[in-house]
């Protein structure tokens, strides 16, 4: 028997209305119980192309999907209990991925951003960063900090362009990256 993902801790506030995300088409909502089997397509549609060369049956590829999500869920809500886990949305066609920021600190921390594969390349990534940085900046938080897999390249590059900087490698799985606001 397969275990149910812990529940979402309680989410700290809703998002700040944005004319950003609005201007995208985007909004934000709080992430509950019942995004739970989104959350797990969403996550199995990100691992699908390694799945590929795995020589399992569909069904053994799923459940390994199936409790790779549950751990990662259950380890994110567990150590990022202060975090907002909220649900990327189009007003008019519904979720198109999460997006996990912990506020709770003075160094803000980008837990996770994770869009559905038909909402890649559209500049929403960049529009959600890009939001965080300018209410981490109105916040007077210190900075942003994040991890990016080292097997990301794309989101390495994003988040340089969005003037993260590199910082050395720990685990050798992830690169911290870290952004701080300009001065006044």
């Amino acid at each position: 028997m397969t275990m149910k993902p812990p529940p979402f801790p309680r989410t700290r506030s809703i998002p700040p209305d944005d004319a950003r995300l609005a201007a995208h088409a985007i909004m934000l909502r709080p992430a509950t119980s019942e995004d739970l089997p989104l959350l797990a397509r969403l996550y199995a549609s990100f691992r699908n192309a390694e799945m590929l060369f795995v020589p399992w049956s569909p069904s053994e590829k799923q459940a390994f999907l199936d409790d790779q999500f549950r751990l990662q869920h259950s380890h994110l809500v567990r150590h990022f209990r202060r975090a907002d886990f909220w649900i990327v949305c189009d007003p008019d066609s519904g979720p198109l991925g999460r997006f996990y920021l912990d506020r709770s600190a003075r160094e803000w921390r980008l837990v996770d951003i994770l869009l559905a594969t038909d909402a890649r390349g559209r500049g929403i990534g960049t529009t959600l960063v890009r939001w965080a940085q300018a209410h981490a900046a109105d916040a007077r938080a210190s900075g942003i900090a994040l991890h990016v897999a080292i097997n990301n390249p794309r989101a390495h590059a994003l988040y340089a362009r969005m003037g993260f900087i590199e910082g050395e490698s720990r685990d050798g799985l992830h690169i911290p990256m870290l952004w701080r606001p300009r001065e006044p």
